[in-house]
């Protein structure tokens, strides 16, 4: 079987003739836009986004409505992350609304919710003083702002739902609306599929250990299915830090100890969730199991000794063991005044 990365370097040299050829007669159209996009497709499976962008758009140039070659673009927009990307995969997901693909809507309910962001963080630059804008009223081009995120979310949304209406179990859309409920603050909502994204997901790592458990399994087989379970599980470590987040917002802070004591079992090797977890079971006075969460986070932070994170965990290692002082003398002084039988 042909991978992309032994396919690659046989349609490297397949281009470099094409490109090369010097006879009377200019190729087929077709087949070069099937070799186009076929480079286009394996560039992307290898994670190569600048020649798969180079094979699309050559693509592109032959036949301009071709769905697969427009979705590349407008993800490699995204993966790039700067407005201008954004902007542009913008216009290029909604030059594709008339197909019915429940891909164009995922990328363009990906690219709102990002562009949101921008404009809230301008928003705020500018409410804050750290960018200056040109607008002759700055508060109202904050509330432009404001509104401009808000509108983008909110139609991002629209745009996850439409992608469940066809698919109803598609991750990418359910961590999608968690992300964009909690961005419009609605925590609330924002759960509901935290918790359903965490279901699905964990029916993913049950199905992978199934497999993975099946007599005659290739090396190659077991590998591409352990990067699939990674993959869930980073997914469900992030989910359940985000889910936690929002219960400490809400005050939940029991179910936020869950949340946190999970995602530590998930990746027992990431610090800041130690220190996150310290901090929740500071707040329910079980001081005990606290300094060993501080403990296990100063044992993994790679921060120096004197750096804020690391002193502000002696700090509150320190209140822990002044607080269990404290409860060991409360409780030795209340036996010695309880009275004998």
């Amino acid at each position: 079987m042909l991978t992309p990365k032994r396919l690659l370097p046989i349609l490297a040299l397949i281009l470099a003739a094409t490109a090369c050829s010097s006879g009377p007669e200019e190729r087929d159209p077709e087949e070069l836009f099937t070799l186009y996009r076929e480079s286009a497709f394996y560039y992307w499976q290898s994670k190569d986004f600048l020649r798969a962008e180079s094979q699309a758009r050559n693509a592109l140039s032959i036949h301009p409505e071709d769905l697969s070659c427009n979705l590349y673009l407008g993800n490699i927009g995204l993966l790039r992350g700067t407005t201008k990307d954004l902007l542009g995969a913008e216009q290029r997901f909604r030059g594709m609304e008339q197909q019915d693909d429940y891909r164009v809507q995922l990328g363009l309910g990906e690219v709102l919710e990002r562009l949101g962001v921008v404009y809230d963080e301008a928003a705020a630059a500018i409410e804050s003083g750290q960018r200056v804008t040109e607008a002759p009223d700055p508060a109202a081009r904050v509330a432009e702002l404001h509104k401009m995120a808000n509108d983008a979310w909110v139609e991002s949304a629209q745009h996850f739902h439409g992608v469940l209406d066809v698919k109803p179990n598609e991750v990418a859309a359910i961590n999608g609306l968690q992300r964009v409920l909690a961005l419009q603050g609605d925590l609330e909502g924002a759960l509901v599929w935290t918790n359903r994204l965490l279901d699905l997901v964990e029916v993913d790592l049950s199905f992978y250990r199934t497999k993975l458990e099946r007599e005659g399994i290739t090396a190659e087989e077991e590998s591409d299915l352990r990067d699939r379970m990674n993959n869930s599980l980073g997914l469900a470590e992030r989910t359940h830090l985000l889910g936690a987040s929002m219960l400490h917002e809400l005050g939940r802070n029991a179910v936020e100890l869950e949340y946190l004591t999970k995602a530590c079992e998930i990746n027992p090797k990431t610090a800041e969730t130690w220190s996150r977890r310290a901090q929740a079971e500071m707040s329910r006075k079980d001081y005990p199991a606290a300094m060993r969460s501080i403990d296990t986070f100063l044992r993994l932070s790679p921060e120096a000794f004197d750096s804020a994170d690391v002193q502000h965990a002696y700090e509150l290692r320190d209140l822990c063991v002044k607080a269990i002082e404290e409860a060991d003398f409360e409780a030795r002084m209340n036996a010695l005044e309880s009275p004998k039988p």
